[in-house]
């Protein structure tokens, strides 16, 4: 019998801070987005901004290990940039599964990696750092001296969560569930809701 893949999925928020890569199974499988490499390279990569890309170019060292440790992706939104005229050769690009939604990197990455990299396995997906609501810091980074790079505040980002929401509710399917690692979330409303505790070895 095939054994149900645990997939990690870690959002930007400060929840992030709380966990202790070191004490993860290892069996679990890490799917990070955006600037998730400053606290854990994961296994699976993602981001669809312009903004990690233009960053990243700056650090060739971290490119270096993100590409050593990690599959990378990244969705045809990035292509939707005007500013891009070549995409480097490490990243692969998927078209989005559903457009229409909101491109929001977490469940664009879900999306993704389901019809990429899952193969119709069985797979749970444990959703860390994505609170769906307003805090101040907004992202685990604000600790790490990247103030300047938080352009938006509680007005732009919660009409964003809305929709995002909206899009967790596309994902479930008979093969896949998503549970909240995140004590605060509101995806715990809809989502069965398990401590990261319960993800680390014994």
């Amino acid at each position: 019998m095939v054994k149900e893949l645990k997939i990690l999925v870690l959002g930007n928020d400060p929840q992030i801070n709380q966990i202790d890569f070191s004490r993860l199974d290892p069996s679990v499988i890490t799917l990070g987005v955006n600037r998730i490499w400053l606290k854990h390279i994961p296994n699976f990569f993602f981001f669809n901004d312009f903004e990690i890309l233009k960053e990243l170019e700056t650090k060739p060292e971290v490119v270096k290990a993100i590409v050593s440790k990690s599959q990378c992706f990244s969705s045809d939104w990035l292509n939707k940039s005007k500013k891009i005229k070549n995409l480097p050769d490490w990243i692969k690009v998927y078209d989005r599964p559903n457009k229409k939604s909101l491109p929001d990197s977490v469940t664009a990455a879900i999306s993704i990696f389901k019809s990429q990299y899952l193969n119709y396995r069985t797979a749970t997906f444990y959703i860390a750092g994505v609170s769906l609501k307003w805090a101040n810091p907004s992202h685990f980074w604000k600790e790490l001296d990247y103030d300047s790079l938080n352009k938006h505040d509680k007005k732009w980002y919660d009409p964003r969560f809305k929709l995002m929401l909206e899009n967790f509710k596309n994902l479930s399917t008979k093969n896949n569930s998503i549970v909240s690692v995140h004590p605060d979330s509101l995806l715990n409303k809809y989502y069965r809701y398990e401590g990261i505790e319960n993800l680390y070895v014994n």
